[in-house]
């Protein structure tokens, strides 16, 4: 009877599977995870040959802003609209059409990664990892693109299908510091450290990985349900060519949608700095200028002058312009040119250094570099931001966040100095 049951329904002896090499590599115990992230930081890499043309096209709108500006004033155009046209709209531009080329470029290599089927392993290896602070393994791609880039990360996070992870993920990666960061800390530590400068970075680096944690544990509890944070059980998808159609229609499908809800934020956010760091009257002090004297018995306690609290402020903007407006303000320069310089990440002076250690104490230097490391990354990471998690509440939120957070790191740090030096 059992013999008239089972025939026909074993037709052979069941083999043993066999891992590919590639698989093998990658659920390897001890290579498993170098192998992932070697992965993503190649895929990092190649991104930027297809953001190349998108980027070049954001330099060069960037460029236009001198001869467009002059053009304007050799016409009769009033000076305050033509400061408008090329520091708030071309600058802006300049910006969005620069994040939309690497926008594009994370989008199709990851997407790309997604299609083959190597997303699936990457996600499988990090998962225990991950999901220690509530994620799963596939935020571990966003965390280390955001060394690069902390938009390019939170343009990675599209590949988390969970809205509360995703948020959280993004959240997360504001706390890594990007590579605009690590073009101007190091400078900062070594003007004022010396070879001491490599223990400010290891601290930095535990810094953000107790900042890490501590932000999970905050943002956790309300993005990520205890219901969701469950280990993964998986069949590893076999590899596969791309849809490359489905592919291609995907990427400038979420590139397109990019451009038209970045640009709102970006212009918004571009015109409000300006606005107030623009001096109506000639030889006045602007808004923001006026706000950086009246709070400065605050901002002192946090270890920041007021010059550098409006660095700090411009590093909100982007990291390089702040050592532009700290050049031009200690240097008795102008304070509204110096905010515009810092929309382009140019303006800092050659003699940068000697400023620095003419004004500026050991304990004010580090507090300074605390602040702006852990400060919200740059204004396009924050229109990325937006334009992932389609949330101006948690957007804000976000923001509000770092900037508290980086101002009491600085405070911190501060204090900790003024009992070394």
């Amino acid at each position: 009877w059992i013999d008239e049951i089972t025939e026909g329904s074993e037709t052979k002896t069941k083999g043993s599977f066999k891992l590919s090499k590639l698989d093998r590599l990658f659920t390897h115990r001890t290579w498993g995870k170098p192998a992932v992230v070697l992965t993503i930081l190649l895929g990092l890499l190649f991104s930027f040959v297809p953001a190349w043309p998108l980027m070049e096209l954001g330099t060069l709108v960037g460029n236009i802003k001198a001869p467009v500006g002059s053009a304007l004033l050799n016409i009769g155009c009033p000076e305050f609209i033509v400061m408008i046209i090329c520091n708030v709209v071309i600058q802006s531009f300049s910006f969005i059409f620069q994040m939309l080329g690497f926008v594009f470029g994370i989008t199709l290599v990851f997407g790309l990664l997604e299609e083959a089927g190597v997303m699936a392993r990457i996600s499988y290896v990090f998962d225990n990892t991950m999901g220690k602070l509530g994620l799963q393994g596939k935020s571990v791609m966003p965390f280390l693109v955001s060394f690069g880039c902390t938009m390019g990360g939170a343009a990675g996070t599209r590949v988390i299908d969970n809205w509360g992870q995703k948020v959280l993920t993004i959240a997360l990666a504001w706390a890594v510091p990007c590579g605009a960061t690590w073009s101007v800390v190091p400078m900062l530590s070594t003007i004022f450290f010396g070879p001491g400068a490599v223990l400010v970075i290891v601290v930095i680096l535990l810094t953000m990985i107790l900042h890490m944690w501590i932000t999970a544990m905050i943002f956790g509890r309300k993005l990520v349900k205890q219901e969701d944070r469950y280990g993964m059980i998986m069949e590893l998808p076999p590899y596969h060519k791309p849809r490359w159609g489905a592919l291609f229609r995907y990427v400038f499908g979420r590139t397109k949608d990019t451009f038209f809800r970045v640009s709102k934020v970006v212009v918004l956010v571009c015109f409000i700095f300006w606005l107030l760091s623009y001096s109506f009257v000639p030889g006045g002090q602007s808004i923001l200028y006026r706000i950086g004297v009246a709070i400065e018995p605050v901002t002192k306690f946090v270890g920041l002058k007021w010059q550098l609290f409006m660095a700090f402020v411009a590093s909100s903007i982007g990291k390089e312009g702040a050592l532009g407006v700290i050049s031009a303000l200690f240097a008795g320069g102008d304070f509204s040119g110096a905010f515009f310089d810092a929309m382009s990440g140019d303006g800092a002076a050659s003699n940068l250094s000697e400023i620095l250690l003419a004004n500026v104490s050991k304990p004010e230097a580090l507090a300074f570099i605390f602040a702006i490391t852990f400060n919200m990354p740059c204004i396009v990471a924050l229109a990325a931001t937006y334009q992932e998690v389609h949330s101006v509440k948690w957007t804000a939120r976000i923001a509000a966040y770092y900037t508290v957070v980086a101002l009491l790191l600085s405070a911190l740090v501060y204090h900790i100095g003024m009992l070394i030096w």
